[in-house]
């Protein structure tokens, strides 16, 4: 049941210009059930969006990498990434 509701999000931008293509603009039921449908689609994604912004700061803020102040640009931030990650491989 995942995989399909992930696959149904993954196709509903072609599936709503579909919908827009034949929604009858005269009748409100259509006009109703599209507006709902796309502002579903919309939450849905503003839901992912700010999911994936709380992890990356639970990620990112929770050691020392994240509170390291030489760290200027992200090639820095890789750097670091790289050097800890060789360090863990090591051990």
């Amino acid at each position: 049941m995942g995989i399909f509701i992930q696959r149904l999000i993954r196709w509903m931008p072609l599936i709503l210009f579909v919908l827009l293509l034949m929604v009858d603009r005269d009748n409100a039921y259509h006009v109703s059930g599209y507006l709902i449908l796309l502002f579903s689609y919309t939450g849905i994604l503003i839901l992912k969006i700010l999911y994936a912004k709380e992890q990356w700061h639970k990620e990112f803020d929770g050691n020392a990498l994240g509170r390291n102040s030489s760290i200027e640009k992200m090639s820095d931030f890789q750097k670091e990434l790289n050097v800890k990650n060789e360090t863990h491989t090591e051990s």
